[in-house]
């Protein structure tokens, strides 16, 4: 069970990560080179695309490092924060939950009232913050592999 959840964890975090910097990377910028009057549309299709991949396997990647982290202290008898391991267990946790409410409100709340803005042809006030929660979204989304690589290696070594 340990191998199955662990191989889920780990194919669900290729396809966020891996999709996310496919989309910072070369989606945007591409969109942002079509006509402007394309780039709403445009915007909201990839989004639609990339939603049920994306949220999927955030989802997936969070059951599984929860279902793996509980197996890990079910099995040690140890709590969260009486290990180092813990504590960057409890980081994950906290990054997860995080990237969860900053994507939700990227992609469910700034992205839409954008593309409102630029429809109407009105000021682009929400594309500032729009873009610091994306950048900060980025780097969260990049530090969680990185833990779960320190964790296990860690794990190897008895920590």
């Amino acid at each position: 069970m340990h191998f199955a959840a662990l191989l889920l964890h780990v194919l669900a975090a290729i396809v966020w990560v891996g999709g996310t910097v496919a989309l910072v990377f070369a989606g945007v910028p591409a969109i942002r080179k079509a006509p402007a009057e394309l780039r709403p549309d445009l915007f909201r299709t990839l989004g639609r695309r990339w939603r049920p991949l994306g949220w999927g396997s955030l989802a997936v990647a969070g059951v599984t490092g929860l279902a793996l982290a509980r197996e890990h202290y079910v099995f040690s008898g140890s709590n969260l924060l009486e290990t180092g391991f813990g504590r960057v267990v409890l980081a994950k946790i906290v990054l997860l939950a995080y990237l969860l409410v900053g994507s939700y409100l990227h992609d469910y709340v700034l992205g839409p009232r954008l593309q409102d803005q630029v429809r109407a042809g009105a000021p682009q006030t929400i594309r500032p913050l729009l873009v610091r929660l994306g950048w900060l979204n980025f780097a969260v989304t990049l530090a969680l592999p990185v833990l779960g690589v320190w964790l296990t290696a860690k794990a190897h070594d008895g920590f």
